[in-house]
C-alpha cells in the first residue's frame, strides 16, 4: 500500500471518528431526555451507525477496485493490451508466430490461437514507450551499447489467445544491421511474452543440458536460482532455426524469418524472454559474454 493510499485511509478514519463522536453526543442526550423521546434518538443513533458502516465499506471497496485495476494494468491482460493499442494502432496481415524450437514443448508458444499482428513502431524512443506500458519488466538496451551498429530499431506486437482463452501479448524488440542488398547482417532480438506459469519449473537447472542434435545448452544463471539457458552451436552438430518477425512494407504484412543464431532463454516475473543474436566477430566467446550482460540488463535493469 503506497503513501497516498495510507493518507487517504487516515482521512477516512478522521471522518469516521467525527461521526462516532456525534453518535455518542446523541446517546448522552438520549439518556438525559424524557423517556417518551428516547425512541426517536434510538432511530437516529441506528441510522448514523449504519451510515458509518456503509461509508467505511464503500471506501474500502473503492480501494480494493483501485488496487485490482492497478495490478491488472502493470503487467498483462486487457488493460495492457488497451495501452499497447494506443502505440500499435495499425493492424496488418500476418499468420505465423515466433517461438523457441528448443523450449516449444515447455512453453507452447507455437500453439497460440487467433493471433493479431500490428505494424511495428520504430526507434529507441518507441522502445522506451512500449517498455513503460510493461512497467519495470523490460529495459530496452541503448543502441550505443551493442557490439554492432543497428540501422533498424523497432518493436513488433502480436496479440493472441492462450490455450485457456486468456489474452497474451508478445513484443519483439529488434536491433538489426541490414545491408543495402536487404540481407540481415548482424542482429540482437529480444522477445518478451506473458505466460500463465513458469515453463522451466520442471527443468533441472543445476547443470548444462543438451538438445537432441548435440548442441550444448549452457545455464548462464540470470539471478538467484533463475536460469538463463544459452543454446550454442557445437561444431559438427545440427542447428535449429531461430525465428523472428520482419515487416514487408509493400504488402503491409508481418513475416516470419528464420536465421542461424545463438539464443538465450529464461522465465522471469511472469514473462518468457527469448533472445536471438548473430554477430560478426573474431572472438565469439567475448561476444557471447557481452550478450549475456545485455540480456540481463534487458530483464533486470542496471541494478544487477
Amino acid at each position: 500500500m503506497d503513501k497516498h493510499t495510507l493518507r487517504e485511509l487516515k482521512d477516512i478514519s478522521v471522518h469516521k471518528e467525527a461521526i462516532i463522536r456525534n453518535v455518542k453526543i446523541k446517546i448522552n442526550e438520549e439518556q438525559s431526555s424524557p423517556k417518551r423521546h428516547r425512541w426517536s434518538y434510538r432511530i437516529v443513533t441506528l441510522t448514523i451507525t449504519c451510515s458509518v458502516l456503509l461509508f467505511v465499506a464503500l471506501q474500502l471497496t473503492k480501494y480494493d477496485i483501485l488496487k485490482m485495476t492497478t495490478d491488472t494494468s502493470q503487467i498483462e491482460g486487457k488493460e495492457v493490451s488497451k495501452q499497447l493499442t494506443d502505440l500499435f494502432n495499425t493492424e496488418v496481415k500476418g499468420s505465423m508466430v515466433t517461438y523457441s524450437q528448443y523450449f516449444q514443448t515447455a512453453d507452447r508458444l507455437n500453439d497460440r490461437k487467433n493471433p493479431k499482428f500490428y505494424e511495428p513502431v520504430k526507434g529507441f524512443e518507441a522502445m522506451q514507450e512500449v517498455a513503460t506500458v510493461l512497467g519495470n519488466n523490460v529495459h530496452p538496451i541503448d543502441p550505443k551499447k551493442l557490439p554492432f551498429k543497428a540501422n533498424i530499431q523497432e518493436v513488433y506486437a502480436v496479440t493472441s489467445e492462450m490455450t485457456n482463452g486468456r489474452l497474451q501479448n508478445q513484443l519483439q524488440f529488434t536491433y538489426l544491421q541490414k545491408a543495402l542488398s536487404g540481407k540481415d547482417q548482424q542482429f540482437a532480438i529480444f522477445t518478451v511474452t506473458n505466460v500463465d506459469s513458469n515453463p522451466l519449473a520442471n527443468y533441472d537447472i543445476t547443470h548444462d543440458i543438451s538438445d537432441f542434435l548435440g548442441n550444448t545448452i549452457k545455464n548462464e544463471g540470470l539471478i538467484g536460482e533463475s536460469p538463463l539457458f544459452h543454446p550454442i552451436a557445437t561444431p559438427g552438430s545440427g542447428r535449429l532455426s531461430y525465428f523472428y518477425y520482419d515487416f514487408d512494407i509493400k504488402n503491409k504484412k508481418v513475416r516470419l524469418t528464420s536465421n542461424e543464431a545463438n539464443e538465450l532463454y529464461t522465465y522471469y516475473n511472469g514473462y518468457v524472454f527469448h533472445v536471438g543474436y548473430q554477430l560478426e566477430h573474431s572472438d565469439q566467446e567475448d561476444m557471447q559474454k557481452k550478450m549475456i550482460e545485455l540480456v540481463k540488463e534487458f530483464i533486470l535493469g542496471n541494478d544487477l
